[in-house]
C-alpha cells in the first residue's frame, strides 16, 4: 500500500458516492432531526409520540420517541447518540423509528409486538457535540455547549484548534524534534503515516511531538488546552464515573441530558430492558459474569466491599445467548469497545438493574492483507486498531486520512508543523449511503429484542378446589412467556426495576386462612417458565375474588376468580 498524495486522495473521491465525498450529506443536523420527528408523528398519530425530555445548553432538543400505547406493558428503551461524534448511532435509530413507524400499517408480526410491548426511542442524546459534524470547520467534540475552563486559567474556551492548513477538517499537528528534543512519538516503522509513542523498554526514541491542529491563541505555551465544549455526555452517567477526567462534567448527572434521560427511565418503569446503540460493545462479545473481591476482601455490591465490577454470575448465560442471536454488522473484524466509565450502557445494568445490551452500531471492516516485504505489522500491535482503519479507509474512503504536509510559514520553536492524521468522524461514522441497510437491519434486531421482554401472565383457569364447608383452595400457576427473566439477577439485588407481585384481593366476607394476600416473583425465569401460588381461602360457594399479577416492566394481569369447586 502507498502513501496517498492529496492529488490522488481528491481524484479517488469523485470515485465516491455524493454521501462520502461531503461525510456530512445525509446526516441530520439537530433542527432536520427534529423535524424529521415531528414529521413522523403526525404521520403516525396512533401509534408514534415525540416529547422533549431536555434542551441541550445550545438550545437543541433532546427528543424522546414512544412506539405503541405505553399502558402497562413491556418496554424496551433505545439509547443513541450520548457520544458526540458518532452520529452513526443516532442516524441509525432515527431510521429504526421510521421502518418501526412503517411497519405498523402493513406488517402484522411487528403490530403484534406493538400490541404487547411498548419501544422507547431516544435517537441524539448530545445534539451540541454532534452539531460539530456539521460546521464549516469539522472537528470531533465530544462535550456540550457549556462552556468550561478546562486549563482552570479563569477564562472559558480561549485556546481551541485552528484551521491551519485551510482544509475545513481539524487534524493532528507533528513537529520534528529529534531524539533530543523531548519528543514522545515516532513514526511507525511500518506504516509511516501513523504515529504511536515510542517505547522506551524496546530502544524506541521519540523523535516528534504531536498536537491537535492549531496555534497558541492564549500564548501559554500549551496548544488548544481550552477549546469549544463543556460536558461529554457518554461519560457523565454514574457507573464507574471518571472523576475529575476531560470532559466527565462536574459530577455524575451534572449535565442536563444525562439527567434528563436518568429522569425518564426512573419515570418509566414499564422498562424492561436498554439497547444503547454508543461506543460499548456487549453483544458481539458478551459481558462475562465473575465474583470479584471488593474492598479489603469483602463482598461487592456492599458497603464495605463497594460497587459491583462485573456482571452478576446468573445474568451472563443471558448475555451470551442474547450476543449469539444479535446481528453482526461488519464481517471479520470485531469492534473495539470503549471502556465502560460513565456511559450509559454500564449505568442501565449496575445501577438501574436492566438487562443493557450495547451495539457500535458501524465500525470499519478488515482491512485487505498486506503480505508486501516489510509491511508486517509487530505482535502485538501497539496501533492495531489505528493500522487497521488506516488501511482500510485508504482502500474505502481515502479522503478518511489526510496525508502530513508542512504548513508553509507556520513554526513552532522555530521548527516546522505538518498537518496530517485520520479526518474527524471518518472512523466513526460510514458514508450515509450505507445506514439505510443497517438501519434496516437494526429495527429487524429491535424488535426481535423487544419480543425477548419477559411478559408474565396466569395460566388460566385458575384451579379451585373444596377442602371443607366454606373452605376453598386455590391455586394459580404464573408463566413468563417472554424470553427474558422477568428481572436480571442484579435488579433483584437492586429491587430495580420492580418485581412482579401476585396479589390476591378478597370479595365481601371472606377470609384468607392460607398463604399470603401480597407475594413478589425475584426472577422468573422465560420461554414459559412457571411458578405456582396457593392460598386457603373462607368464603361462600359463588363468592369471587381477583388475582393481580405482574409489574410495569412485565406486564400486569387480572383474572377474577369463582369460588367454585371444579
Amino acid at each position: 500500500m502507498t502513501r496517498l498524495t492529496r492529488a490522488a486522495a481528491l481524484l479517488a473521491l469523485t470515485a465516491l458516492p455524493v454521501a462520502a465525498q461531503g461525510r456530512a450529506a445525509g446526516y441530520h443536523p439537530a433542527a432536520r432531526l427534529a423535524a424529521s420527528l415531528d414529521s413522523l408523528a403526525r404521520a403516525n398519530a396512533q401509534h408514534v409520540r415525540v416529547t422533549t425530555i431536555a434542551t441541550s445548553p445550545g438550545g437543541r432538543p433532546v427528543q424522546a420517541v414512544r412506539i405503541g400505547t405505553a399502558d402497562e406493558k413491556p418496554a424496551l428503551l433505545v439509547l443513541a447518540g450520548a457520544y458526540g461524534p458518532q452520529l452513526a448511532s443516532s442516524e441509525v435509530a432515527l431510521r429504526v423509528v421510521r421502518d418501526l413507524a412503517a411497519r405498523v400499517m402493513r406488517d402484522r408480526a411487528a403490530t403484534t409486538v406493538y400490541d404487547d410491548h411498548t419501544i422507547y426511542v431516544i435517537p441524539r442524546l448530545n445534539p451540541d457535540a454532534a452539531e460539530a459534524f456539521f460546521a464549516p470547520v469539522k472537528q470531533e467534540r465530544k462535550g456540550n455547549d457549556q462552556k468550561a475552563d478546562d486549563d482552570r486559567d479563569g477564562a472559558l474556551d480561549e485556546d481551541g484548534p485552528d484551521d491551519l492548513n485551510g482544509d475545513g477538517l481539524i487534524t493532528m499537528m507533528r513537529v520534528r524534534t529529534g531524539a533530543a528534543g523531548g519528543g514522545e512519538w515516532m513514526a511507525d516503522p511500518v506504516d509511516g503515516a501513523l504515529m504511536r509513542r515510542a517505547d522506551a523498554l524496546k530502544g524506541e526514541q521519540g523523535m516528534y511531538k504531536v498536537f491537535v491542529e492549531g496555534r497558541d491563541d492564549d500564548g501559554d505555551g500549551d496548544y488548544n488546552e481550552d477549546g469549544a465544549g463543556g460536558t461529554d455526555i457518554s461519560a457523565n452517567f454514574a457507573n464507574n464515573y471518571p472523576w475529575f477526567a476531560a470532559g466527565a462534567g462536574e459530577y455524575q448527572f451534572s449535565a442536563l441530558e444525562a439527567r434528563a434521560v436518568a429522569q425518564f427511565v426512573a419515570d418509566h418503569k414499564d422498562i424492561a430492558a436498554v439497547y444503547v446503540l454508543g461506543m460499548q460493545d456487549n453483544l458481539i462479545k458478551p459481558w462475562e459474569g465473575r465474583r470479584v473481591p471488593g474492598i479489603s476482601g469483602n463482598p461487592q455490591g456492599t458497603s464495605a466491599g463497594g460497587p459491583f465490577t462485573a456482571i452478576l454470575p446468573e445474568d451472563a448465560p443471558w448475555f451470551a445467548e442474547v450476543g449469539k442471536k444479535a446481528p453482526r454488522a461488519v464481517a471479520g473484524q470485531d469492534p473495539v469497545s470503549a471502556a465502560e466509565n460513565g456511559d450509559p450502557l454500564s449505568w442501565a445494568y449496575y445501577h438501574m438493574g436492566r438487562f443493557a445490551f450495547g451495539s457500535r452500531v458501524w465500525w470499519p471492516g478488515k482491512a485487505p492483507a498486506d503480505t508486501a516485504a516489510g509491511r508486517r505489522a509487530p505482535r502485538p500491535d501497539p496501533i492495531a486498531a489505528e493500522r487497521n482503519d488506516y488501511r482500510w479507509l485508504a482502500a474505502n474512503d481515502p479522503a478518511g486520512f489526510v496525508e502530513w504536509k508542512v504548513v508553509p510559514g507556520f513554526t513552532i520553536d522555530g521548527k516546522e508543523v505538518e498537518v496530517g492524521g485520520f479526518a474527524p468522524f471518518a472512523r466513526l461514522n460510514p458514508p450515509a449511503a450505507t445506514l439505510d441497510s443497517i438501519a434496516r437491519q437494526q429495527a429487524d434486531w429491535v424488535l426481535q429484542l423487544t419480543r425477548m421482554l419477559p411478559r408474565v401472565r396466569v395460566i388460566t383457569p385458575v384451579r379451585v378446589d373444596a377442602v371443607g364447608p366454606r373452605v376453598w383452595r386455590v391455586t394459580a400457576t404464573v408463566a413468563n412467556g417472554g424470553y427474558l427473566p422477568s428481572n436480571a439477577a442484579i435488579g433483584v439485588r437492586s429491587r430495580l426495576p420492580l418485581r412482579a407481585k401476585v396479589e390476591l384481593t378478597l370479595g365481601t366476607g371472606q377470609q384468607l386462612s392460607g398463604g399470603r394476600k401480597l407475594q413478589f416473583i425475584d426472577a422468573l425465569r422465560g420461554s414459559n417458565a412457571t411458578q405456582s401460588f396457593e392460598w386457603l381461602v373462607v368464603g361462600d360457594a359463588g363468592g369471587t375474588l381477583t388475582l393481580t399479577v405482574g409489574s410495569p416492566n412485565t406486564g400486569l394481569t387480572t383474572e377474577t376468580i369463582t369460588l367454585r369447586a371444579r
